[in-house]
């Protein structure tokens, strides 16, 4: 999700791990109320591959015999490995938030998530003996209306450590806010998330076979995740499987109680269920995690507007951008608003306010690189 990786909704809206919405378990190490994972019933069978998706391939071998010259400096040959992958005239990558590939393929393709690249990037620097690894970026949950699911993302970029310095390298061009929190995780849970994407990808296009064993090919590697509880909960919701999905949910809540996508799902399936007693006592937390969250009031914006509620919708808006007002989707939604409503001088200011926050048209920042944030780049070692 992405976050995967948004893909616009799905995919990784910056990058990394898709997580949609619901839930279910693995086994009864991981949580008492699901022993075994339940089968996905009338559907044919999918079986897909482990990976090793860091593999080196030798174009890549090539490519870093010529740009990375292993008798160099480790501050050198960080300097290089970054500065090479991160040159269009030397390797030219186009980012696309729906595309999640191995090291290796993202590569030979020149293009992929924010997961793909940083995989890609890890590769090559541990190849080089080099110390890099993965950054899970926060993100609010980005709500969006998917077939009646609500989809949201993760993010990742890449860190590569040279003698006297860290290269932190985001794909997505995106500026990260001072206040994101970030971790590193470990190659085994983006390990989990390369899986987890296929498998998000796999359900929007209606694949719940596919979906089933990717995400459950997700939990084998990484069953302590909450998200892919709740996702694999999307698939069985989306089979008819309501008991399984809710089951799933309680299980995504028991490894992380603050979930509010497994929340909202499990209140949406007792909701529909007429299970009324359950979702009442779900409530209360639900609009309390969706209320602190700008993206779902820009959400609830986009439904008023729909419905001609411009009143509501403006009000909506403007709470999401006092919450984040560096979000340029909030200011692009008022200068809608307004210019539907006739306010023109008001969309043209909310459109150039977007236009300057969007990630494509702010290319000026120090520590861009080719239109790929590169943060704290020390000067050219000699």
């Amino acid at each position: 999700m992405s976050n995967k990786c948004q893909s616009g909704a799905v995919g990784c809206v910056k990058g990394g791990a898709i997580m949609l919405v619901l839930s279910l378990t693995a086994c009864a190490s991981v949580h008492p109320k699901v022993s075994t994972i339940p089968p996905l019933r009338n559907q044919v069978p999918v079986v897909v591959p482990a990976v090793n998706f860091q593999t080196v391939s030798a174009p890549m071998e090539e490519f870093l015999d010529l740009y990375v010259p292993p008798n160099a400096s480790t501050d050198s040959q960080a300097w290089n490995l970054v500065g090479s992958v991160t040159n269009r005239d030397v390797f030219p990558f186009e980012y696309d938030p729906s595309v999640t590939l191995t090291a290796a393929q993202t590569f030979a393709a020149h293009e992929g998530n924010c997961l793909a690249f940083s995989s890609m990037l890890v590769a090559m620097a541990r190849h080089r003996g080099l110390k890099a690894w993965y950054q899970e970026v926060e993100i609010p949950p980005q709500w969006s209306s998917v077939n009646n699911t609500l989809l949201v993302s993760k993010h990742v970029n890449v860190v590569v450590e040279g003698a006297h310095g860290q290269w932190v390298v985001d794909i997505s061009g995106e500026r990260a806010a001072v206040s994101r929190k970030v971790k590193r995780i470990s190659d085994t849970e983006a390990l989990a998330q390369y899986y987890n994407n296929l498998g998000a990808d796999a359900l929007l296009r209606g694949q719940l076979s596919t979906a089933y064993a990717y995400i459950t090919r997700a939990l084998e590697t990484q069953p302590r995740l909450a998200y892919l509880w709740s996702n694999l909960a999307v698939v069985y919701n989306h089979n008819g499987q309501r008991d399984d999905a809710a089951a799933t949910n309680l299980a995504a809540l028991e490894l992380n109680p603050n979930n509010a996508v497994a929340a909202n799902n499990l209140y949406l399936i007792y909701a529909a269920g007429g299970q009324h007693e359950a979702a009442q006592k779900l409530l209360t937390k639900v609009e309390r995690h969706r209320r602190r969250n700008p993206y779902y009031l820009q959400h609830l914006s986009e439904l008023a507007f729909d419905e001609g509620r411009y009143e509501d919708s403006r009000e909506m808006l403007l709470q999401a951008i006092e919450m984040n007002e560096n979000e340029y989707r909030f200011h692009y939604g008022l200068a809608r608003l307004l210019a539907t409503e006739g306010n023109l001088a008001g969309a043209q200011a909310s459109l150039d306010r977007a236009l300057a926050l969007a990630p494509e048209h702010d290319r000026s920042y120090d520590g861009w690189m080719n239109g790929i944030r590169v943060e704290a780049l020390p000067p050219l070692p000699n």
